[in-house]
């Protein structure tokens, strides 16, 4: 025991500047050798709980200072910033890793400050599970836990928010002097876009209120001095408020938040997980790793995509044939060209008048072109718009001559309204003009989120497959049904055959193909699984539904070319509605099996 007593051999004691005993460094020479003494008095001089709180109390100027201050200011006081953001700054959390041990006190404070449904949170809080894999769980997604790492989050308020950027009609702000990102409850159509171009997934859908709502930091408080919810629930002061620096233009060297989250060049998040051990936050995988679940499938979107995709392509295929016949001598008959333009028109509105269904606000979508300038959402309603209006106006002149022997003498038109026969083609280019744009930017919407299983080669090859195959499968039953030309559309409809086959094979291929498999990415790895999983029934619906389809139109080929041109258009037709139905189910499968990266926990 003798051992274990201070002597001037083994610990110097000096006096700190209060006069109190500080423990020196072993005086024996080993200086990596344990000393128990001199470990009791350097923790004596680490003030305790009761101890900082009665420090707060200590002089009266403290108290002086802090009576016109919020009651509980006293305790928070140190986790907010002392002045307001400068030019080139602005408010943000910062989560000290260390002190976080996932009580979800801020998690409730939260929800109940803000009054959120029972099922809605703004702020969440994750585990990344710290270890090290075996043998045994070399094939498993977690490594055998030696520890866990609480992470909480929220709202990020990024420099160039996707939130933003995303929503047609302008229903979030970035206040200039704070750099908060506000939702503005009274102009949100609920189209839920924002919850795709947001990587953290932070918006959140009421269904209630038929609106998206987001994480403030508690604005409203900030602005009297008083500290968010969270950041005054937190037994630990593991959250606070700090000022950064904005690097708006300038590349972001943050890669990721924290093990597992998206990207940060993404949209620059201000949110800073910081640790006494650097690499901490970085350290384990998200207990939630690679546990995905069915996204929202989107019917309304869906049915929208595939119509206008459709009608479309009728249209640039009705065009290709009249030009090319023209060139040859042999033109178009004037009945497939009206019957063309209203086939077109009728497949299209079907999707145009189904997409607000989407919305949880339908009656304010009129300002859904407010976003022009940064949404392709608000860019495809607005192209598709004046796609369909386009339309409808050479449908009309199309249409007219036939309709005007029919009115009565007191609607007959006046004898100096003279059609020219080119109106009627322009119109038609002009739709074919707008729709294309239209097409491009609904393909736009789902590439800008930067999900990786919606990248622009694989959303152009199914958005493109589907407007080429519908467009040549709908003309060449219009022009099997109206005209003589059966070799012509026996052969669009060849063409449409061989393209949905390819593309049948195509999306077996990264839908459906083993993990097992060589060259499969992580991405498809994570997706084929989400569909066998959860989506089997959907999947093999899809590809059931097209093969049937090209069997279908396979046979009114072969029919048609023995036979007749009602036959083939008969049989061609039912084949092509169901192609249609399977080519809805792919639409389908795109929202549902999406996979990505996200914050530690945010499943749960």
């Amino acid at each position: 025991m003798s051992s274990l007593l201070p002597t001037e051999t083994n610990v110097a004691v000096t006096a700190g500047a209060n006069g109190s005993p500080a423990a020196g460094l072993p005086l024996d020479g080993q200086g990596d050798s344990f000393d128990l003494v001199s470990m009791l008095l350097k923790e004596q001089q680490t003030l305790t709980a009761v101890e900082e709180f009665a420090s707060v109390h200590e002089t009266e100027a403290e108290e002086e200072h802090l009576i016109d201050a919020p009651a509980q200011a006293r305790y928070y006081s140190k986790l907010m910033p002392a002045s307001p953001p400068g030019p080139g700054q602005q408010y943000a959390f910062n989560v000290n890793l260390d002190t976080c041990s996932g009580c979800k006190a801020c998690v409730v404070a939260c929800h109940t400050m803000n009054g959120l449904d029972e099922t809605e949170s703004w702020r969440r809080v994750g585990t990344l599970v710290v270890g090290e894999p075996s043998a045994e769980t070399a094939t498993t997604s977690l490594p055998i836990a030696i520890g866990v790492q609480h992470v909480t989050t929220a709202c990020h308020h990024c420099e160039d928010p996707g939130c933003l950027n995303g929503c047609p009609v302008k229903a979030y702000d970035k206040d200039p002097e704070t750099g908060i990102v506000r939702h503005l409850d009274d102009q949100c159509i609920g189209c839920k876009y924002c919850t795709m171009m947001c990587p953290y997934e932070v918006p959140k859908y009421s269904k209630r209120l038929g609106i998206v709502r987001k994480c403030d930091m508690c604005h409203q408080r900030l602005s009297v001095g008083e500290a968010p919810a969270c950041v005054q629930s937190c037994p630990n002061e593991a959250i606070s408020i700090q000022i950064v620096e904005q690097k708006v233009g300038s590349p972001d060297v943050r890669e990721r938040l924290v093990s597992g989250a998206p990207l940060s060049s993404i949209t620059r998040p201000t949110t800073t997980f910081h640790s006494s051990d650097p690499n901490k936050r970085f350290e384990g995988i998200a207990q939630d790793h690679e546990i995905d679940e069915p996204a929202e499938d989107h019917w309304p979107l869906a049915a929208l995509l595939i119509a206008t995709q459709i009608g479309v392509g009728m249209l640039v295929c009705e065009r290709v044939i009249a030009v090319l016949g023209a060139i040859s001598g042999e033109g178009l008959n004037l009945e497939t060209t009206r019957w063309t333009a209203t086939a077109a028109w009728g497949i299209s509105m079907v999707g145009m008048n189904l997409a607000p269904l989407h919305l949880g606000q339908p009656l304010r979508s009129w300002r859904i072109f407010l976003g022009l300038r940064t949404s392709w959402l608000s860019r495809e309603a607005v192209l598709l718009g004046k796609f369909v209006g386009l339309l409808s106006l050479a449908m009309g002149v199309l249409w007219l001559p036939v309709i005007a022997p029919m009115l009565p003498e007191s609607l007959s038109l006046p004898e100096w309204l003279v059609i020219p026969d080119w109106a009627a083609p322009v119109l038609l280019v002009g739709a074919i003009v707008f729709g294309l744009a239209g097409l491009f930017s609904s393909a736009m919407i789902y590439i800008a989120t930067q999900r990786t299983l919606w990248r622009m080669s694989r959303t152009l090859m199914r958005f493109g497959g589907t407007t080429v195959i519908g467009g040549l499968l709908a003309f060449g039953v219009v022009l099997a049904a109206t005209s003589q030309q059966v070799a012509i559309a026996g052969g669009l409809l060849g063409t449409a055959i061989a393209l949905a086959a390819a593309k049948l094979v195509w999306e077996h291929h990264i839908l459906l193909r083993r993990e097992s498999v060589d060259g499969n990415d992580a991405w498809d790895r994570r997706s084929q699984r989400l569909v066998r999983q959860h989506l089997q029934s959907l999947s093999k619906a899809r590809l059931v539904c097209g093969w049937v389809g090209v069997g279908l139109l396979t046979l009114s080929v072969l029919v048609g070319v023995s036979s007749c041109n009602w036959m083939l258009a008969g049989i061609a037709m039912v084949g092509g509605l169901v192609l249609a139905a399977g080519e809805y189910l792919e639409r389908l499968l795109y929202f549902s099996s999406v996979v990505h990266d996200r914050m530690p926990g945010t499943l749960r």
